[in-house]
């Protein structure tokens, strides 16, 4: 610990291919731990690192929040461009700003945004084969979407979380998933959901479901069951790591204003 310190936030972007997620793991390469290395080289001295919460191996973030305590001296605008240096290219520290001792990535979040990116056609995604699930068979949007709205609202997703999630409570709510078809590089069907906290593999047991709607396997009018039947088994199967990514974070600015600056 230093004598002297500050709190500081940062949005950081990372390439989840590269990792096996977020969270440090002994013999396995780690966001939190390639910017742990980073900033030890920087400091000289050992810095522990807090997410706003874990990303599954091959899961991308496109804003995820993570706060240190750091010398009160330290130039912010250099230790970005040293962590950049060091920790690229599969993971961007985009800006660094500082915050009240009060602050958490974690605990001070009040939601999470994920995007998960699908490519829906008979031949695979050559351009970006890291970043969606490549479901050749066509997809019924419409019906995934009427599958979705039975998610909305504040629900029991026991059956939309992973058998080892360590969850107190399996109650979130879910304001906001909404479907959107286009042609991308690295996808052809966005499915984005907002939601006040995300269980273990929730996002991609979502997506996994609506895509067993899309493709017959399921009946739309079958959500409501799968929830009340609050059973990992009553859901479809949890769609791949790598088609996800980790949209943005919200905290309350009204009583943190300092992250207005870490938006894009």
């Amino acid at each position: 610990m230093f004598d002297h310190t500050r709190r500081v936030a940062m949005a950081v972007a990372y390439d989840g291919s590269c990792f096996h997620g977020w969270q440090m793991q002994h013999n396995a390469t780690t966001v939190q731990g390639k910017i742990e290395d980073a900033l030890e080289a920087i400091l000289h001295r050992p810095v522990r690192v807090h997410g706003s919460g874990r990303t599954d191996a091959g899961v991308h973030a496109l804003n995820q929040i993570a706060h240190c305590d750091l010398p009160k001296a330290q130039d912010l605008h250099k230790l970005r461009g040293g962590l950049n240096a060091l920790a690229a290219p599969a993971v961007a520290v985009k800006k660094i700003v500082e915050v009240p001792a009060a602050f958490h990535a974690r605990h001070s979040a009040v939601g999470k945004t994920y995007r998960y990116h699908i490519y829906n056609r008979a031949y695979p995604p050559v351009l970006a084969p890291r970043r969606c699930w490549w479901v050749k068979a066509p997809l019924d949007d419409e019906a995934m979407r009427l599958a979705a709205e039975q998610l909305l609202g504040t629900q029991d997703f026991s059956s939309f979380r992973a058998a080892e999630c360590t969850a107190k409570s399996p109650i979130r709510t879910l304001s906001r998933i909404e479907l959107a078809i286009g042609n991308w590089p690295d996808g052809t069907l966005m499915i984005e959901m907002e939601a006040s906290g995300f269980l273990q593999h929730m996002a991609r047991i979502v997506t996994g479901t609506l895509v067993a709607v899309g493709l017959g396997r399921l009946a739309p009018e079958a959500l409501p069951a799968i929830l009340a039947a609050r059973r990992r088994e009553a859901a479809a199967a949890t769609a791949p790591g790598h088609g996800l990514h980790l949209v943005r974070v919200a905290y309350d600015l009204d009583i943190y204003p300092q992250l207005r600056a870490l938006k894009d």
